[in-house]
């Protein structure tokens, strides 16, 4: 297969993804084509895509990729602590209508 063939097959909004990224694809062996799909399979998108911009060359983009998978785990941590602490909120709440319940009820 060539990257013309390959582009072909592509849904015409992204053939030019295909035609910037394709050519890295088709130049793995086998192996370095499993381990890539397998990356993907396992949920290391970052790492698989690592790969391909490591074969086009294109560091920028790579750098600038990992800067924003970075602030995308910062705002994801910061979300975890909102959740925690709103959780946190909820169960001190609900303590306090337990107690007023069984207060209620004479125990």
């Amino acid at each position: 297969m060539n990257i013309d063939n390959l582009i072909e097959k592509v849904p015409e909004r992204w053939r030019p993804v295909a035609a910037k990224y394709g050519p890295a694809l088709l130049e793995m062996t086998a192996d370095e084509f499993l381990r890539w799909v397998e990356l993907l399979l396992s949920g290391k998108t970052q790492e698989a895509w690592a790969v391909v911009m490591e074969r086009t060359g294109d560091a920028d983009l790579l750098a600038a990729g990992e800067s924003l998978n970075d602030k995308w785990l910062d705002a994801n941590r910061a979300e975890a602590a909102k959740l925690a602490l709103q959780r946190e909120a909820c169960m001190a709440v609900l303590k306090v209508l337990l107690a007023v319940a069984l207060a209620g009820v004479g125990l």
